[in-house]
């Protein structure tokens, strides 16, 4: 069986490893580890790998919208989704007490998706690193006592750590959606009812006006609409779209691609479900 390589940003058993995994389980998947979303663009761009998974959502940060901006400056294109369930947990050396952690190592992502549990323990510093199992691995790796990890309970059990705090996030409905991402479009599957464009920002309001009513018109749902981060230059735009079918979104993009300068599909996919949530377990057990 061939192996896939798909590029991740972060390391095993990471979230981003994770949704690799689910989304191709019958597949042999190497994944290829990257420090940043930058790097990971790179790897595929620069046929390191086969494909690429990146975050692009959270239930409880919002999208990520720099992300949409290096898909549109690597030209990188989006062929499926999928939305992971994040149990982030507190990680610590075995026979580490909570009194005895001050720090606090994670994914800037992580950290803010737990801001209460850090804002109620207070004797701990919040330290961000480039990804959350990697943050783990660290611990491990250097017996980093009196520092702690929020990663998910994969990490725990691949480097050997406790947790000390379960499911300490903000919210029980913490969701992340990921891209799986391809440096070409294989024909859309006849499934497909989401895109992905992004285009550069219509200087005029009437501009925008007449793409929202073609949009109508194609009876075609408007799901986000955000202005990209850029320096100078005339911003994008990037919207995702849905539909009950691939040819209204093909047509849409059609009759709204003379509206607007520099459009681009970054995407003709089917979309993801997000999960039911499920119970879990109370935030302030401790579980070994």
């Amino acid at each position: 069986m061939n192996r896939t390589r798909i590029a991740i940003q972060g390391g095993p058993a990471s979230f981003h490893d994770a949704a690799a995994r689910q989304l191709h389980p019958a597949q042999q998947v190497d994944t290829v580890p990257c420090t940043s979303f930058r790097s990971l663009c790179t790897t595929l761009a620069n046929s390191e790998a086969d494909a690429a998974m990146m975050a692009i959502e959270n239930t409880l940060a919002g999208s990520l919208l720099p992300n949409y901006t290096l898909l549109q400056e690597f030209r990188l294109l989006a062929t499926a989704e999928l939305w992971l369930p994040i149990d982030q947990n507190l990680l610590a050396l075995p026979g580490q007490r909570l009194e005895d952690v001050h720090s606090v190592i994670s994914h800037p992502v992580a950290l803010a998706q737990c801001s209460s549990f850090l804002q109620r323990h207070p004797h701990l510093q919040a330290q961000p690193s480039h990804d959350t199992a990697d943050s783990a691995k660290a611990i491990r790796e250097g017996q980093l006592k009196g520092t702690a990890a929020i990663a998910g309970k994969a990490a725990a059990a691949l480097y050997g750590l406790e947790v000390l705090q379960a499911n300490i996030a903000d919210s029980p409905t913490n969701y992340t959606r990921f891209l799986f991402l391809q440096r070409a479009q294989p024909e859309a599957p006849a499934t497909a009812n989401k895109a992905i464009v992004v285009c550069r920002k219509p200087l005029r309001t009437a501009t925008l006006t007449l793409l929202l009513s073609q949009l109508q018109k194609h009876q075609v749902e408007l799901k986000l609409l955000q202005t990209l981060p850029s320096g100078n230059q005339q911003p994008y735009l990037v919207a995702e779209l849905e539909a009950a079918g691939k040819e209204q979104l093909q047509e849409a993009v059609t009759h709204i691609r003379p509206l607007v300068e520099d459009l681009h599909l970054l995407g003709l996919l089917q979309k993801a479900a997000l999960p039911t949530p499920t119970a879990r377990e109370p935030q302030e057990a401790a579980t070994v």
